[in-house]
């Protein structure tokens, strides 16, 4: 099974993605978690539901984006933060290990 590889961006774009108008994903992981270790062989799929209804996908690194976890008040991981006209209006994960149903289910109802 092929794991997701996230996109590495720095904090000034991912301010940039949230801020843009309409629904935004944002996948909130790091390489060392092993929740997000069990969870990136099906990311690949979740992102292509996301992005199939018209929804902006980014990726970001709870180490490397530290500044934007603190900002949204996201400590734990991995999540799924949804966004909607530059503010967060959902999430899913914070610590926790998610299945991909789970994960598909939230896409569903929010995005």
């Amino acid at each position: 099974m092929e794991f997701y590889q996230p996109e590495l961006n720095d904090d000034d774009v991912i301010r940039q993605e949230i801020a843009k108008p309409g629904k935004q994903v944002m996948f909130l992981q790091a390489d060392w978690c092993g929740d997000c270790k069990a969870i990136k062989p099906f990311v690949k799929d979740i992102k292509a539901s996301v992005t199939s209804a018209g929804i902006n996908w980014f990726d970001a690194d709870r180490d490397a984006n530290l500044a934007i976890a603190q900002e949204q008040g996201l400590m734990g991981i991995p999540a799924f933060v949804l966004f909607e006209d530059g503010k967060q209006v959902d999430h899913i994960g914070n610590g926790e290990r998610l299945s991909p149903v789970q994960v598909m289910d939230w896409v569903a109802q929010n995005v």
